[in-house]
C-alpha cells in the first residue's frame, strides 16, 4: 500500500508548535544540487525541497523561531519543509540508509533560547510511481497528472470521459524497494510505503497525518 504524508495540526490531543522563520537566517533559494530535467515537474526555486532531489545546503536555515506554543511533534513541516526528530530521522536512515539529506536545525524561543534540536529532511527519491492504466488523471503537457477538465481539450485522448472521477493509482512494480519519495509528475507527497508507515506508527511517531491510496 501507498501513503501520502502531511503533517497534523494536533498530536496526542494536543496542538503543535507552530513555525516561522528567523530573519536573516536562510532564504527561499535552496537549490537541488543536480538540476538536469528528467521529463517531470520543475525543481526550481520554492520547489527545490519537495523535488525529490538533494539540495544544496547552503541557503536553508539553521533555525526556526516558535511561533505559537504547543508539543514539538516528531513529524512537522513549514511550507515544503519537512521537521523531523532523530528518532524519525533514525526509522528512515534503518530502511534506506544514506538516501536521504537530514540536516540539523535547531526550534527557537524568545531570546533564541534553544527548545529543541531536529533535522530538516529532504526526501531524494524521485519517482515515476503513478499507473498509466488505472489512473483517470490525464498528464497535462505530459508532465503533471490533472484532472482532464483542467487539461487543454487537443490533449484528451479519443476516448476521454470528462465526467469520470479523477482517480490516482500508484504502481507497485515502479515504487519498486523504495519506502519514501516523490512522484515527478505529481504535484504532492511525499508518498511512503506501508512498510515505512506501520514502522513509524508502530514507533509512536507523532504528526503525521496518513492518508492511504489507491495501488496496483
Amino acid at each position: 500500500m501507498v501513503y501520502s504524508l502531511t503533517a497534523e495540526l494536533r498530536a496526542n490531543g494536543r496542538a503543535v508548535i507552530g513555525y516561522d522563520a528567523v530573519p536573516g537566517d536562510g532564504d527561499k533559494l535552496i537549490e537541488v544540487a543536480d538540476a538536469t530535467p528528467d521529463g517531470g515537474l520543475f525543481f526550481g526555486h520554492g520547489r527545490a525541497h519537495v523535488s525529490g532531489r538533494r539540495v544544496q545546503t547552503d541557503h536553508l536555515p539553521k533555525q526556526m523561531k516558535a511561533r505559537t506554543n504547543g508539543i514539538i511533534p516528531d513529524y512537522g513541516q513549514f511550507y515544503g519543509l519537512k521537521i523531523v526528530t532523530a528518532a524519525f530521522r533514525d526509522i528512515v536512515e534503518r530502511l534506506e540508509p544514506g538516501v536521504h539529506q537530514f540536516l540539523p536545525m535547531q526550534i527557537v524561543g524568545a531570546r533564541r533560547s534553544v527548545i529543541a534540536n531536529m533535522f530538516f529532511m529532504v526526501v531524494c527519491n524521485r519517482l515515476d510511481s503513478v499507473d498509466r492504466q488505472e489512473t483517470t488523471l490525464l498528464p497535462a503537457h505530459g508532465i503533471h497528472w490533472m484532472p482532464g477538465r483542467e487539461v487543454p481539450r487537443e490533449q484528451w485522448p479519443p476516448d476521454f470521459d470528462p465526467n469520470v472521477k479523477g482517480r490516482v493509482v500508484f504502481n507497485s512494480s515502479q515504487i519498486g524497494a523504495h519506502h519514501l519519495w516523490y512522484d515527478k509528475h505529481h504535484g504532492n507527497g511525499p508518498f511512503m510505503s506501508d512498510k515505512l508507515a506501520e514502522t513509524l506508527r508502530s514507533a509512536g511517531m507523532t504528526g503525521m497525518n496518513l492518508v492511504h491510496l489507491d495501488e496496483v
